[in-house]
């Protein structure tokens, strides 16, 4: 039997009894086969489709690129550091941040020592955060 032609009979409840075994694993394996293929063909151009569409929402996004700042100021900004903060501005806001989750009185909260704690988190998970913070905007 022809493939198209024992398709049309699967197809049919009604005549499917009178296939033989044979038939009915070699109909069901094809019918597998083109439900997969159909499938994997359809995955294959949605993916392409949504490739297209970051494409285009990507142009939207991009802004022109600035230009290069004039030499001087280029040394300026090179051999400035970054304003670091001190201490005696640390303290009183993580003093009142401590009281206010005790729910007590700065004056109760002594600190004596600060240490910035080692970030031991994978790179994924803060490489996600900077995207989330970067999406808010």
């Amino acid at each position: 039997m022809e493939t198209i032609e024992l398709l049309k009979i699967f197809s049919d409840p009604a005549t499917i009894t009178d296939l033989t075994t044979t038939q009915k694993l070699w109909a069901g394996l094809i019918t597998t086969i083109l439900g997969m293929g159909i499938t994997a063909v359809v995955l294959v151009v949605l993916q392409f489709v949504i490739g297209l569409f970051e494409k285009l929402s990507d142009l939207g996004k991009k802004s022109p690129v600035a230009a290069a700042p004039p030499p001087k100021l280029a040394a300026k900004v090179a051999d400035a550091k970054p304003a670091a903060q001190t201490d005696d501005e640390l303290v009183p806001v993580i003093t009142a941040s401590i009281a206010m989750l005790l729910g007590t009185s700065a004056g109760n909260i002594m600190i004596r020592n600060i240490r910035k704690a080692e970030d031991t988190s994978p790179g994924w998970r803060r490489a996600g955060i900077v995207e989330q913070m970067q999406n808010r905007v």
